[in-house]
């Protein structure tokens, strides 16, 4: 049968023809993932670079589209996209989920690890820094703002600390 008359007849009978595919598959689910799965498993490279090529053409040729649904998506969805950034930004930066960033607070007390400072999420000048080593960059534990910056004007340095120290106490 040419391609123009099997496109005709589906064009013809679409709704009979999703419906005995519908059928089909609540019939045979388990077989049909079976499969998927399989099929998937044989083809992954070629799946992967043909859905890769074909999200790639389909940005190319829907640009304006796309932009204008995520920016939608984003307004509708600002406190979503803004928690999904900051877990990004966390795993990123210091290799750590937002949620073993709130275990960590609850062991400080919600407080400075310094200063004892109480920490409010909901206050862009309260919200707690995460300190670490910039070496090791080992997670030390979570800092005010102004003990977070004080650390790193002081680079670290532990004698340079030390000496703050005894300056402040002979003063």
């Amino acid at each position: 049968m040419p391609v123009a008359n099997s496109k005709a007849y589906y064009e013809d009978n679409k709704e009979k023809i999703n419906a005995q595919s519908k059928e089909f598959y609540r019939k045979n689910r388990e077989k049909c993932l079976a499969y998927n799965k399989e099929y998937w498993k044989k083809n992954k490279e070629k799946l992967k670079s043909y859905y890769k090529e074909y999200k790639k053409k389909y940005y190319q040729d829907n640009k304006e589209k796309v932009k204008a649904r995520k920016k939608e998506y984003r307004k509708k969805n600002k406190e979503k996209v803004a928690l999904q950034r900051r877990e990004y930004d966390l795993k990123k930066k210091y290799n750590i989920t937002l949620k073993e960033k709130k275990i960590i607070l609850k062991k400080q007390n919600n407080k400075c690890k310094i200063c004892s400072f109480k920490f409010d999420e909901n206050e862009f000048k309260s919200i707690a820094c995460i300190d670490h080593c910039h070496t090791t960059n080992k997670i030390r534990g979570l800092l005010c703002r102004t003990c977070n910056i004080g650390l790193g004007y002081f680079k670290d340095n532990t004698e340079s600390l030390t000496n703050a120290i005894n300056y402040l106490e002979e003063a």
